[in-house]
């Protein structure tokens, strides 16, 4: 399988080292996926190093660090009960994966995707409590079967990695410290770090040694002894530590799911440690593949590949031309006739100039000084230049002056912006597409297992207040949402992607907001709650509007409860009533709110009639107080009238 792999792993490692600023690649060995760098060109020497595909690179690690990876759930339907599970995904997801890890795995995971074209994500599960997502990179992974004309051909991933026996020993599914089974399995002993001979060779040193994450465990015993089996005991030398492969092998089934999860270890011949059949469980595919662009067969063609070429180009010919500069300071001069008559003391100036005399042929006309440049310094050296670095940004897709600062023309509506910024976004829509099918499928994965781990003693804390999580039952002075109460859904049961799967402007968030207050579509205090609901950097003020705000989304929550049995509502008479009310408003016209019952709707219609009454005023049904006394006080007097006539 390996042998399938090694041409492509030759493009993986040009593409890392280029990046590193080496220049010279020879002794290419596509057959046994290996290259020979050094820092110099072909001539040994590096006069000129031309770096414009590192900012090509980092331009372009930028716009996919704008994507948010965070995990989105929506439901399916407009039930209740659907409603319901989608609020519990999310507060469960939002749990288990943070922001904090969110934004971690972004940092790893676009480098290697602009880099070498393809990026694993596996989902690996310690324990209840301790979960994540773990990027892996391309020479790492291997399809099954190994030759595929496309990744719709892909029916199973193998991972082989080198990782410390020991620590093999200690993992939960497979068998304890002192099984026979690891008498079987050949090993290297290597200094702490290092990593054996021909790992090494492959791929000049690239391949890493991790003991991290490892794939999907299944919960096969709770005997937490056994999980420290592999740390604990004698003391050994620390100097050293004994290497092997572990191979771990998923097999998908024909709808999608994961169908068998299998442990190997050794370095020739391979230990099976563990085996099991999920395809009855309907577990998502645990590992997911990330590709930049998607060509023919398994791997996809890398971001910095495409651009290795040009930048190559470029850098000689720029090399070039700067020589040329130098050469005219050293060989540039300057043919002085003599015919002139200016004698050489005068021609002896200050000005650096180098003068050659020569005699001249007399019978030419208009005989004068003539200049003689060096041959390189020329029109088309120049225009070839930017020739090629017109072609490195088509190539790159960049819009080169929106990336400045600046837009084409006089655009400064937030209409024209966003629609540049629009199409400037298309040509990475592709990747930023294959990223959130990755990224959310190992979220569906996750989601799953913690169905399974997490029990109904679990206590799970809320991270984003807001009434789309209707549906959940909350404890309102902890925060927090317990499993007793919020069953986890399937993850077929909701629609599970990512927060933004194209770029984000925070800039064009700002212009069309302000646009919006300027025409009058938005007040001023809903521009200030969207500038804090999307975390734009704006001085609003507004804090008391905000927090009373925040809490009208938190009664909403707590009101409408399962959506069966209505919760109870915290309020206070120093509340805005008006935010209060507005809020609630917007929730009472939502789908959701009538398909709630008839016990959680007059719930919120006492809550607002509430409302109304701190605020002054009162039901549409109800008369005013004032208006009452008014009339009885005119039926008084009509009946002391009629008293007085009879």
């Amino acid at each position: 399988g390996r042998g399938k792999r090694n041409p492509v792993s030759i493009r993986w490692w040009i593409a890392s080292a280029y990046l590193q600023g080496y220049r010279d690649f020879s002794r290419l060995d596509y057959t046994g996926g290996t290259v020979s760098l050094t820092y110099m060109d072909e001539s040994g020497l590096l006069k000129f190093k031309f770096e414009e595909i590192v900012s090509k690179y980092v331009t372009q690690l930028g716009r996919l660090l704008a994507l948010d990876l965070s995990p989105t759930v929506e439901r399916m339907g407009i039930s209740l009960d659907g409603m319901r599970k989608a609020s519990v995904a999310q507060v469960v997801l939002d749990s288990a994966f943070p922001q904090d890890k969110v934004k971690k795995l972004a940092l790893l995971l676009h480098p290697i995707i602009l880099m070498y074209g393809t990026a694993g994500l596996a989902l690996w599960v310690d324990s209840p409590d301790s979960m994540g997502i773990e990027v892996i990179p391309p020479w790492e992974i291997l399809p099954i079967p190994i030759d595929v004309s496309g990744p719709h051909d892909v029916r199973g991933i193998i991972r082989a990695r080198y990782v410390p026996v020991d620590w093999i020993k200690g993992l939960i599914i497979t068998p304890g410290e002192k099984s026979k089974e690891y008498k079987n399995i050949d090993h290297v002993s290597m200094p702490t770090g290092n990593m054996p001979i021909d790992a090494d060779a492959i791929g000049e040193g690239l391949m890493s040694m991790t003991s991290g994450g490892g794939g999907f465990f299944v919960k096969a015993t709770t005997d937490d002894e056994r999980t420290m089996a592999g740390r604990a005991g004698k003391k050994k030398d620390e100097t050293h530590q004994d290497l092997t492969q572990l191979i771990e092998i998923w097999t998908e089934t024909s709808d999608g799911y994961l169908a068998e999860y299998a442990v190997y270890a050794g370095m020739t011949k391979y230990v099976e440690l563990y085996r099991h059949n999920h395809s009855e469980s309907k577990y998502h595919m645990p590992i997911r593949i990330a590709r930049d662009v998607i060509t023919s067969g398994f791997w996809g063609r890398s971001y910095v590949d495409q651009l290795i070429s040009l930048n190559r180009e470029v850098e000689i010919a720029m090399s070039s031309m700067f020589q040329a500069v130098s050469d005219f300071d050293i060989y540039g001069f300057q043919l002085w006739p003599t015919s002139l008559g200016v004698p050489p003391e005068a021609e002896r100036g200050q000005d650096g100039l180098k003068r050659i005399r020569y005699e001249p042929d007399y019978t030419v006309p208009d005989t004068k000084p003539e200049n003689i440049f060096p041959t390189k310094m020329t029109a088309p050296h120049v225009d070839i230049v930017r020739v090629g670095l017109e072609m490195m940004d088509r190539i790159a897709n960049q819009p080169t002056e929106m990336m400045s600062g600046s837009a084409p023309g006089r655009v400064d509506s937030s209409k024209g912006l966003g629609f540049l910024y629009e199409m400037s976004t298309i040509p990475l829509s592709s990747t930023a597409k294959n990223i959130a099918d990755a990224v959310s499928g190992v979220y569906r994965a996750m989601l799953g297992i913690i169905r399974d781990q997490w029990t109904d003693r679990k206590v799970v804390s809320l991270t984003n207040l807001d009434d789309s999580l209707a549906g959940v039952i909350l404890d309102a002075e902890a925060g927090t949402m317990s499993l007793s109460h919020n069953s986890i859904p399937h993850p077929d049961e909701v629609s599970l992607t990512i927060a933004s799967e194209v770029p984000v402007s925070k800039e064009q968030q700002k212009y069309e907001l302000k646009e919006a207050l300027r025409e009058g579509r938005i007040t001023l205090e809903e521009f200030s709650f969207n500038v804090r609901k999307q975390g734009l950097d704006l001085p609003v003020g507004m804090e008391i509007e905000w927090q009373n705000y925040r809490r009208a989304m938190l009664n909403n929550i707590l009101l409408f409860g399962d959506g069966e049995t209505p919760g109870q509502a915290i309020g206070s008479p120093s509340d805005l009533h008006r935010v209060h009310l507005k809020v609630l408003d917007c929730f009472m016209a939502r789908p959701e709110f009538y398909a709630a019952s008839a016990g959680v709707r007059e719930a919120f219609i006492k809550e607002r009639g509430e409302r109304l009454a701190l605020l002054g005023n009162y039901l549409d049904q109800l008369e005013y107080p004032e208006d009452i006394a008014k009339m009885e006080s005119e039926q008084y007097g009509s009946a002391e009238g009629v008293s007085d006539i009879f």
